[in-house]
């Protein structure tokens, strides 16, 4: 499940992922950040993820289709998790955006929440 979070704002959109994801959590998701792209050219992510029992492939294909597409239109993304899956995405994810890409463990998250918003 993709929850979004009441912090989203302006050029920030910051949400939980927990659950099973699967492809209409995206269809509600990838819109948004679309439009934020659309208003404010580079956008902030900041996501939680927790819990993570299932990600389909049909959602994951479409996450690394609009990764691929907006590969530039994202300034910084904060992930915040518990498990080392999450670490390794943002070590693989460097090398495909321009963005400053940071993990912080869920003890971390008031920094992360300072550094996604400095």
């Amino acid at each position: 499940m993709l929850q979004l979070l009441e912090q989203s704002k302006d050029d920030l959109v910051a949400f939980r992922i927990s659950g099973n994801v699967d492809r209409s959590d995206y269809d509600v998701m990838l819109p948004l950040l679309q439009e934020r792209i659309r208003q404010h050219g580079k956008i902030r992510v900041y996501a939680e993820v927790q819990d993570v029992e299932d990600f389909s492939l049909r959602a994951l294909w479409e996450d690394i289709k609009f990764d691929i597409k907006h590969a530039f239109d994202f300034s910084k993304v904060a992930l915040v998790g518990d498990e080392k899956w999450v670490d390794w995405l943002t070590v693989m994810a460097k090398p495909f955006t321009s963005a400053e890409v940071k993990y912080f463990d869920f003890t971390q998250r008031p920094l992360a929440w300072d550094w996604i918003n400095a």
